[in-house]
């Protein structure tokens, strides 16, 4: 699509380049939207033209490792679409020590109890496997004690995540010693596969396959190379809907974070389901359709209904009274999330010239109480869909709404009426849940 343009000199400039053109079209008609006030270059148009004569402010809208992090570090006048310095949110063992961190000073936390028990996990070598589980003696602990418990679905259980993949991979429920060396076995096992075929293209290709996306490893290039996964407590007993086939599901919440630092959640969120009924596979582990709810993977296969798969949350036959008390609790979650990563400033960078999106899953148990499970950068927004693409359009137009307003634009007076209406009406649905000096605001 080509850029946005108007005899009228824009106040910013933005690059649009991402390379899911499911995201990449969102975001060209949104901010097409703001006529001559913000311009739009492609990727091409910015890097072909004389940087001297690039007058306003100017704004990276594009896959991570694309951004000229070096300019918005230096400059007051560039800015991104992403933190340079986030892993303290987006890996799952960096988020698990930070709320570990927080929760020993702030025990009185909902993140006491609204993320799953979680231990961090290393591992080199399948030999080592006792001098791991050492550090996690509570599921060693567990898997003896189900050794003497006969039926599978009364078992403590509990999964093993990579710590940087995204989308469902490598993700594994195990209730034995036995079965957790089965599946790390194997795990290592297709990593020695992987590597030789990644060494033979790399051979063949010139590069060193080393490309990450948003700060995210793909799932062999993960476990090859880093070998640290989390343990978490696995919630055996979800909240299951008969007028969803007793299916499992978790929330998909986007979250917006904006300059150093303002939280907000989007009200829109969405319910994604496994495609096998849970009930019947409580003890079935190896059914991964029960048990495992990412769209990602189910889009893969054939027969593949979106509409059966996703569906909006605040349509689920439940009370009102109980979809907003799980709103509620979602929104103190993330609060208390932030409050925890953005104390750790190793880990946790939030610059004043950045915003960023993040995809947050939440799962509910049976008695209706919220957990985190994960946050991701840079979201699959096209696990969405085509029927309720409207979710990823209205968070599109609140995020650029947002970035406008605090960067792009330096005075309401810089829009007109209409504009600043269309402003106000993106940002309706956003939620903050968190700043420096948070009041509850949901």
């Amino acid at each position: 699509m080509a850029s946005n343009s108007s005899d009228s000199p824009s106040l910013a400039t933005v690059i649009v380049e991402m390379d899911e053109p499911y995201v990449q079209s969102i975001l060209q008609k949104t901010f097409s939207k703001y006529g001559s006030l913000i311009k739009t270059q492609t990727a091409d148009e910015y890097d072909s033209a004389e940087k001297t004569t690039l007058q306003g402010k100017l704004m990276h809208w594009r896959e991570y490792e694309k951004i000229d992090w070096d300019s918005v570090h230096r400059s007051t006048s560039v800015f991104a679409n992403a933190y340079c310095i986030r892993k303290g949110l987006i890996r799952k063992a960096q988020m698990a020590f930070n709320i570990k961190l927080y929760t020993a000073k702030h025990p009185e936390s909902v993140l006491k109890t609204g993320v799953p028990e979680t231990w961090i996990f290393e591992l080199d070598d399948i030999d080592y496997l006792d001098e791991a589980l050492m550090e996690c003696y509570e599921v060693e602990e567990g898997m003896t004690q189900n050794e003497d418990i006969e039926d599978p679905a009364l078992r403590q259980q509990f999964i093993l995540k990579p710590s940087l993949t995204g989308r469902g991979a490598g993700i594994y429920v195990f209730d034995t010693r036995e079965r957790l060396e089965e599946l790390l076995e194997k795990e290592f096992e297709s990593d020695d596969e992987e590597e030789e075929e990644e060494e033979e293209d790399e051979d063949e290709e010139g590069n060193d396959g080393s490309e990450v996306r948003g700060g995210m490893l793909s799932s062999h290039q993960a476990v090859s190379q880093i070998r640290e996964w989390v343990i978490q407590r696995y919630i055996n007993r979800p909240l299951l809907l008969k007028s969803h086939g007793d299916r499992k599901f978790h929330i998909r919440t986007y979250v917006l974070a904006s300059g150093d630092l303002t939280v907000f959640v989007y009200r829109h969120m969405l319910a994604l389901f496994a495609p096998h009924p849970y009930k019947q596979s409580a003890g079935d582990l190896n059914d991964h359709k029960a048990h495992l709810t990412n769209t990602c993977l189910q889009a893969k296969h054939e027969g593949f209904d979106e509409s059966n798969a996703v569906d909006l949350f605040w349509n689920l036959d439940l009370p009102k009274e109980k979809l907003d008390h799980i709103f509620d609790q979602i929104c103190r979650i993330l609060k208390d999330t932030f409050s925890a990563v953005a104390s750790e400033s190793t880990s946790f960078q939030a610059w004043a010239n950045c915003i960023e999106q993040f995809g947050f899953d939440f799962l509910v148990d049976e008695d209706c109480n919220a957990y985190m499970l994960e946050a991701n950068a840079y979201p699959d927004f096209k696990q969405t869909g085509e029927n309720l693409k409207s979710v990823v359009e209205g968070f599109m137009a609140a995020s650029v709404a947002t970035a406008a307003e605090e960067f792009l634009l330096d005075s309401k007076d810089d829009a007109s009426q209409d504009i600043q209406k269309m402003m106000d009406d993106a940002r309706r649905d956003l939620v903050q849940v968190f700043t420096h000096k948070t009041k509850r605001k949901w």
